[in-house]
């Protein structure tokens, strides 16, 4: 390899990894956070607050549900009712709404709507989420981004710095900050 070239390539790792030293950062520190989501309430606070109302007849709501379900054809209780702004009403079964009828009462039609794993995306997606994974897959996942810090932080000490350095360090950061506001 020619020397200039391989200059160039070690100037191009400096600077590519100093403009991205705070995303990898970031990405490792939410990677972690994710992984045991629900060791953190998966990130929400719930305040709970009861009020009384007057006692209903839910005979009213049982007919509505026994009325769809026998439309649908099924004796389970979905996961989630929706009622859109068209008034269509939407009977979610299963995780995420694995299974969705649409039903449009006033056009007399129904959607059936069901989702199916891609594979190997999906396999892939799960073992990038740590989703459906076993406990040794997340503490080497976890282990792997602590690596990416130690080495990403050490990395940004052990570099001896010029003020080009300092102002793509500045520019990942301002970049970091930049991708959170759109987010």
């Amino acid at each position: 390899m020619h020397p200039n070239s391989k200059r160039t390539l070690c100037q191009l790792h400096r600077w590519g990894g100093l403009l991205l030293a705070a995303l990898v950062i970031f990405y490792c520190l939410t990677g972690i956070l994710l992984n045991h989501r629900a060791a953190f309430d998966y990130f929400t606070g719930k305040e709970r607050t009861v009020v009384a109302v007057p006692v209903s007849d839910t005979t009213v709501l049982e007919g509505f549900l026994d009325g769809y379900k026998r439309q649908i054809n099924r004796a389970d209780d979905p996961e989630v009712i929706r009622i859109r702004e068209d008034r269509s009403i939407e009977f979610l079964y299963g995780s995420h709404g694995k299974t969705t009828y649409i039903i449009h009462p006033a056009e007399g039609r129904m959607e059936i709507v069901e989702k199916r794993p891609q594979q190997p995306l999906t396999f892939l997606n799960d073992l990038h989420k740590a989703v459906k994974s076993s406990a040794a897959w997340i503490v080497l996942a976890d282990l792997a981004a602590a690596v990416f810090i130690a080495v990403t932080v050490t990395g940004l000490l052990v570099a001896r710095y010029r003020r080009v350095d300092y102002l793509l360090l500045l520019g990942g950061m301002l970049l970091l900050l930049a991708g959170a506001w759109m987010a």
